[in-house]
C-alpha cells in the first residue's frame, strides 16, 4: 500500500492517518508540521496521494476546512459525490461560455 509513495507523500499520509475520527488539518497546518513552504508543492502531494488511490478527503465550508483520511466507505462516497457535483457544475459553465463565445466572437 505504501510502497508507491514518495517520502513526502508518506509523511503527509502518516500525519493524516494519525488524526482522530472527527479531526482534520488545514493545508497550512500540515505544511507547517512538515516545513513545506510551497503551497503548489503541497497540493501536488495531495493530488498524487489521491491519484495513487489513497483516500485523502477534504472539506471546505465557511466554518472549517481541512484534510483527513476517509475512515468509512460512506465518508469517501460523500467526498466523491461532492467532487462529481463540482465537475458537473464546471462542465455546465464551460459549455455556457463556449456558447457565448460563438455569438460574441
Amino acid at each position: 500500500m505504501y510502497e508507491n509513495l514518495t517520502n513526502d507523500e508518506l509523511r503527509v499520509y502518516h500525519i493524516l492517518e494519525g488524526l482522530g475520527d472527527s479531526e482534520s488539518l488545514t493545508g497550512s497546518q500540515i505544511m507547517e508540521r512538515l516545513t513545506i513552504k510551497d503551497r503548489r508543492y503541497f497540493h501536488q502531494i495531495i493530488f498524487d496521494l489521491r491519484s495513487k488511490g489513497m483516500p485523502v478527503v477534504s472539506k471546505k465550508n465557511r466554518y472549517h476546512s481541512g484534510y483527513r483520511i476517509a475512515r468509512t466507505k460512506s465518508e469517501l462516497a460523500s467526498f466523491l459525490q461532492d467532487k462529481e457535483l463540482y465537475i458537473a457544475t464546471h462542465k455546465k459553465i464551460i459549455e455556457a461560455m463556449r456558447g457565448a463565445a460563438e455569438t460574441i466572437f
